[in-house]
């Protein structure tokens, strides 16, 4: 049985091979262009949509918040994905005072233009630690969308095989249309592009060799929805949410099945929508003799020790005047064998 051969695994592990952990952390920052400011905070009512970023004494107070709490909070991670990344220069140079000294950043800007025909602001960048397990690659990105990006960025592992990391970085479109079923529809293909990108950059990087594949972000979208199910059946990535629950549930000991709420959305609905997808690849194919579809789930990789040690979000408030964002970090924490 899966749990048996689970036992199996992790009684013989005085003799498995050197890992090390690796921890990544996703995190929507709700860019200043897409919040919305009560009438209150400007002189009139004229009717006109404000957003935070129209005024410097409006947006820069919350800039502060969320690069503190990168610096702060996240700094632990050898990788941050950010969602809704403000490219306004003034911003970018703002967050990158509290951050450079412990990050690398590369960003990717959204195509398309926005209000009043200018061009859009908002993207998506990833923070590699400088101190971490992995070093920096490239990073570009594949249109899913008319107006819409994933960004796609290569690590490499500093020590050991100096294996690849490659990670895609997603924004799935907000299910706003008439119809559930189209609504899922346009987001599976949105993961389905995503999934392609990160294969095709695997195959082109490692040739033969083993790596990892990471899609993390947010989906707009829970775990059941079409497209986490279509990530996890047609291109064999797990849900680290789903293995970090299922691996506490083997355990005996009770434990949760999902993280909770990670987002309150502009319709005032409290969501579970930030995922962190993962696959390994190795270099033999397929999966490893002894580790079947039911362990993969639970997310052992591998015979070696490969395995998602958990997967948890911080809980930051998501409403009111002082928030730093309407979305929650959700982070993994990977073992890797060696």
């Amino acid at each position: 049985s899966p749990v048996g051969t689970l036992i199996a695994i992790l009684t013989t592990a005085p003799s498995l091979p050197p890992a090390f952990a690796l921890t990544i952390t996703t995190f929507n920052m709700l860019a200043s262009v897409h919040r919305s400011m009560p009438s209150e905070r400007h002189s009139g009512n004229d009717g006109e949509d404000w957003r935070e970023s129209d005024r410097i004494e409006w947006w820069k107070p919350r800039a502060e918040q969320v690069a503190r709490f990168v610096a702060d909070e996240l700094c632990s991670s050898d990788v941050v994905l950010l969602q809704e990344w403000w490219t306004r220069p003034e911003f970018e140079d703002l967050f990158d005072s509290y951050t450079r000294h412990l990050f690398h950043r590369v960003s990717e800007r959204r195509p398309g233009t926005a209000r009043g025909g200018m061009e859009r602001e908002d993207g998506m960048a990833v923070l590699v630690k400088r101190t971490g397990k992995l070093k920096l690659g490239k990073s570009t990105f594949v249109q899913t969308g008319p107006q819409r990006i994933a960004q796609i960025v290569t690590c490499r592992e500093k020590e050991g095989d100096e294996r690849h990391v490659v990670i895609g970085n997603a924004h799935l479109s907000f299910p706003g249309g008439p119809c559930s079923i189209a609504n899922e529809r346009r987001q599976a293909y949105e993961a389905h592009i995503v999934a392609r990108a990160v294969a095709r950059e695997g195959r082109h990087l490692s040739l033969d060799e083993s790596h990892l594949e990471l899609i993390a972000g947010d989906f707009n979208s829970n775990s059941c929805a079409l497209a986490v199910q279509s990530l996890e059946q047609r291109h064999g990535f797990v849900n680290c949410m789903s293995a970090s629950a299922l691996q506490t549930q083997s355990a005996s000991i009770g434990g949760r099945t999902e993280l909770g709420v990670t987002h309150l959305n502009h319709l005032g609905q409290q969501v579970c929508v930030d995922h962190v997808m993962a696959r390994f690849i190795h270099q033999e194919g397929g999966v490893p003799e002894g580790c079947g579809e039911a362990l993969q789930k639970m997310g052992y990789f591998d015979n070696g020790g490969t395995r998602i040690l958990n997967c948890r979000k911080r809980n930051i408030c998501l409403d009111g005047d002082k928030i730093i964002s309407d979305h929650r970090p959700v982070g993994i924490s990977l073992l890797i064998s060696e």
